[in-house]
């Protein structure tokens, strides 16, 4: 099939993207031939894959584990330290992330090679070139992919590779925002190429050249001549030599300059449709406010930044966790500090969070950076949030605490020996306290409680019905008042 016409073939496996990309010879209708390279000497293509690039690359990234209250940083896991400080024995993960999401915004989907530890966990990341990488399925149906990097030839198969694709058709390779938009950036491409050959002239403005009657042939080549040697940025402002009665005239911009420079402020309003980035993050600040670029900058946190990240954490937990690992860990990106207004706003939101009950002030130490403090933890609750009947309800949710508590411990009493019941005395409070915190109980009331009635039920000789009995009548009052 002739290689023009393959070009025009929507993307398969059989036909990728990537074909398309590597030998894109087809000049768009501008005249411009649009590849990634020509595609970033465009101001505002660059400046967008940059600033989304090194946006999500400079978000901070940790391994989470999955806990019964929500989720904690899972500061020993060995992606931890790949992700978040360095992948490998050359990059930094802020070098990586610029890799992968810039491969993504360029080629629609990002490659890197996972290197196993002797564990059988991955203990490093190297990135690959998406240009270099072809895919295909074998006879069986499975994905093979085929990279060709001059000195660097291999064969991966899928669990090889951290893969994350964008929008795409086939479901495994997304689609080049540049050859999509690649109408676009050449119109933009023969802009600047127009613009450079305008101030080559030298002529910053049309100049108009008059005279009665007809040049002679002499003065005619004479005044070419001179035009010709004054002529580029370099020569500009140096004066003509006018003979034979000319004379010069400035005429100014004319109608279709005017429509030249709105063409070129067009295209980079183009340029951020296909990213997704607002106008003002390219300097195009024509119709921006002071009070709508902060929306504008949120809008660019939730609706271009979030998709990307939540692309690239779906990708992580599929190619880097293995099957067992994934009920317990995953990867997140923390977009909340992009999020923030200022201050002075900031600080209002926290002390109106804190002052509900629903946010405690070490929460909005973490958030703000700084270290927790002891005696923070503990969440406000504004006496007008009280209802009346809410002290006799508190007071009944502590008995029922008691009650099963209580039932606990005569089953296991009755069922288990003298060692084995100290043993799961040992084991139960801790889970105890634990729950007691999850419900809202100070970590005070709930040390000293549980600490309490563990030694109690360590004493010896041990009267187990009369100790019950005490805790029926007095336990919940030492929980609901503290």
């Amino acid at each position: 099939m002739n290689i023009l016409k393959r070009l025009y073939i929507a993307a398969t496996l059989k036909e990728p993207e990537w074909w398309r990309q590597t030998l894109n010879i087809r000049p768009v209708k501008s005249g411009a031939v649009v590849t990634m390279d020509t595609a970033l000497t465009v101001a505002a293509v660059w400046a967008a894959v940059r600033i989304i690039a090194e946006a999500i690359a400079s978000l901070p990234i940790h391994v989470y584990e999955r806990i019964d209250a929500g989720k904690k940083i899972a500061g020993k896991h060995p992606l931890n330290s790949l992700l978040s400080m360095l992948p490998n024995g050359e990059n930094t993960n802020v070098e990586l992330l610029e890799f992968v999401v810039s491969n993504l915004l360029l080629r629609g989907t990002s490659y890197c090679q996972k290197a196993l530890s002797q564990r059988g966990r991955v203990g490093e990341i190297w990135p690959l070139y998406t240009k270099h990488m072809h895919v295909d399925r074998n006879a069986s149906g499975k994905l093979v992919f085929d990279y060709q990097e001059p000195g660097n030839s291999k064969v991966y198969e899928p669990g090889d590779l951290w893969r994350t694709a964008g929008l795409g058709s086939n479901g495994v390779t997304g689609h080049s925002p540049i050859m999509l938009g690649r109408e676009s950036i050449g119109v933009a491409l023969s802009a600047e190429e127009q613009a450079a050959k305008l101030f080559a002239n030298g002529f910053q403005n049309p100049v108009l050249f008059e005279k009665e009657g007809v040049l002679s042939d002499t003065a005619y080549e004479r005044i070419k001549k001179d035009i010709k040697e004054k002529s580029g940025s370099a020569n500009a402002f140096q004066a003509l030599l006018l003979e034979d009665g000319l004379t010069a005239k400035n005429i100014g911009f004319t109608a279709e300059d005017s429509q030249f420079l709105e063409s070129r402020k067009f295209q980079i309003a183009e340029v951020a449709r296909w990213f997704r980035v607002p106008l003002h993050m390219l300097n195009e600040l024509d119709r921006s406010t002071n009070n709508n670029i902060e929306h504008q900058s949120i809008e660019f946190v939730m609706h271009t930044l979030r998709p990307w990240v939540k692309r690239l954490e779906a990708s992580m937990l599929r190619d880097l966790f293995s099957p067992h690992e994934r009920e317990q860990y995953f990867s997140e990106f923390n977009l909340a500090g992009l999020l923030r207004g200022d201050i002075k706003t900031r600080y209002e939101a926290y002390g109106k969070a804190i002052n509900d009950g629903w946010l405690n002030r070490n929460e909005a130490r973490s958030m703000e950076n700084l270290n927790t403090v002891d005696g923070l933890d503990e969440f406000l609750v504004p006496l007008n949030m009280r209802g009346q009947n809410e002290p006799e309800q508190v007071e009944n949710e502590s008995q029922a605490i008691v009650d099963k508590e209580i039932r606990a411990v005569r089953v296991e009493y009755k069922r288990l020996d003298d060692k084995a019941f100290m043993d799961w005395v040992t084991d139960y409070y801790p889970r105890l306290a634990d729950k007691l915190t999850e419900q809202g109980y100070s970590e005070t009331t709930t040390m000293s409680y549980c600490s309490a009635h563990a030694a109690a039920l360590r004493t010896r000789p041990l009267d187990v019905d009369q100790l019950l009995n005490h805790w029926q009548k007095h336990a919940s009052k030492d929980l609901y008042h503290g």
